[in-house]
């Protein structure tokens, strides 16, 4: 697979694109008595949880007194690219955890429990959407292995069940809401899902009711179409605003569908990224209104769970 300047034209709307700057080389420095990844990227680059920086820049995740470290303070590889082949980032679609039987959608406790045990065994490191979308405009890198998490859901037992688990290990999530069941019964409140954004938690939007947005009904004029569909994530946008206090960002495609009105119409909104829910690989050249994101339920075992965790498709980049 080649993949050439022909990507990147010289010329946007007819002006002239600027050289960007060389990149800050690393910094070299020496490791204190005691030193981990997290506390030389905690004291060099302001942010502990890039400590898979310090590690694969280096080769190693132990240091000694005196030892000389290089500290990378940019991006080291942007759009994962490597010689033999580029990234490619796992995003895992959960529709609801619980013990309800005949509902094949849902995962129980200890399956998911299990799943997400091996991720940090395995050494995965949970990321969230705009860190997918800064690594897709090559602004941010990404550990080598990384993965979304998502969930479709405004179930109560997501905020019983998944979140602690999650927290426990570490990670972090994306909760895509369909507003209008937020506050039902077994449903999540509106202070249950603020709480999740301030424990590090990306709330995203599912629309209002959670239909498809592709389906015009029989009959219906174009124009009544096009403004349900708009006002059906309009809506939903506001409320999860206007709520959690926060910008609402990102979409998941109710029912993983969309068309070229409907993710014409979510980028128009200001949604920086939408998803479908269709496995898929994900590298940094996905289209931002089409990134794949994997279903994960019941009748999926560890052997087929760990097949949908590629980070790497092989290529000659050379």
């Amino acid at each position: 697979m080649l993949i050439g300047v022909a990507m990147f034209p010289p010329t946007i709307h007819g002006e002239e694109m600027k050289p960007d700057p060389p990149p800050s080389p690393p910094l070299l420095v020496t490791a204190r008595q005691g030193d981990t990844p997290a506390s030389i990227a905690q004291r060099y680059l302001n942010d502990g949880s890039k400590a898979w920086m310090i590690t694969e820049y280096n080769g190693m995740a132990t240091f000694s007194e005196g030892d000389s470290i290089m500290v990378p303070v940019a991006p080291f590889r942007p759009g994962g690219l490597t010689p033999d082949g580029y990234q490619t980032v796992p995003v895992l679609a959960y529709a609801d955890i619980g013990e309800s039987k005949g509902k094949t959608r849902q995962v129980s406790r200890s399956v998911f429990s299990n799943q997400m045990h091996r991720l940090k065994t395995d050494g995965f490191i949970a990321i969230t959407p705009k860190q997918l979308t800064d690594f897709m405009a090559f602004s941010g890198q990404l550990p080598r292995r990384s993965v979304l998490i998502t969930f479709d859901t405004v179930s109560r037992s997501l905020f019983d069940i998944g979140i602690p688990i999650l927290k426990e290990l570490g990670f972090t999530a994306t909760v895509f809401l369909s507003t209008g069941g937020v506050g039902r019964k077994d449903a999540m409140t509106w202070d249950q899902i603020k709480q999740s954004h301030q424990d590090g938690f990306t709330i995203g939007c599912r629309g209002r009711s959670g239909r498809s947005l592709t389906r015009q009904t029989k009959g219906q004029a174009f124009e009544t179409y096009f403004k349900s569909v708009a006002s059906e994530l309009r809506l939903a946008r506001h409320a999860i605003e206007t709520h959690v206090d926060a910008p609402c960002l990102f979409l998941a495609y109710p029912h993983g569908d969309t068309n070229n009105l409907v993710s014409a119409m979510a980028a128009k909104l200001g949604f920086a990224a939408a998803f479908i829910r269709r496995a898929g690989d994900n590298p940094f050249f996905t289209d931002r209104y089409g990134i794949h994101r994997t279903p994960i339920d019941s009748r999926i075992n560890s052997e087929q769970f760990a097949k949908r965790l590629t980070t790497i498709i092989p290529a000659d980049l050379n």
